[in-house]
């Protein structure tokens, strides 16, 4: 009789590795950006770029937005920066320094808590932010999903 203990093995790792595909605790990781503003449809990587970085001030449907940044210490602005933006928060910092100086805008409004932020968004539809998925209530809408 052959040794089985190898396929056991293997048949608890396959297991294993299909229970935490299932696991909502990749929810927990991801990034949503989020507003309250009903006619906006999901944006792109590129459009939240743009709206980040002061290029546009404007939907692409045409209605106003105003970014919402978390504090630099929190951990989402980091993953934020570097998913949509391209950049470090380093590299933001200068960014936006640059942009300052020269006249070419001014960076988004910073927002002490989570929760403040989600309160923002929540009470102004033109407010645009970033929260992680299980922070955000059925008040607001995912225009765009970020995955780690």
């Amino acid at each position: 009789m052959r040794n089985r203990q190898p396929i056991l093995v293997l048949q608890l790792l396959l297991t294993l590795v299909m229970w935490s595909l299932a696991c909502p605790q990749a929810h927990a990781d991801k990034l949503v950006v989020i507003t309250a503003r009903e006619n906006v449809e999901e944006l792109n990587v590129d459009d939240v770029a743009r709206i980040f970085l002061g290029k546009v001030t404007r939907y692409p449907s045409g209605a106003e937005v105003v970014p919402l940044d978390l504090d630099p210490a929190d951990p989402a602005f980091a993953r934020f920066a570097r998913l949509v933006l391209k950049k470090s928060p380093a590299q933001l910092k200068a960014y936006w320094a640059k942009r300052v100086f020269t006249g070419k805008g001014k960076p988004p409004r910073r927002v002490e808590s989570r929760a403040a932020l989600l309160e923002l968004v929540e009470s102004h539809q033109r407010y645009l932010a970033y929260l992680s998925a299980d922070e955000v209530d059925n008040n607001v809408r995912w225009v765009l999903e970020l995955n780690p």
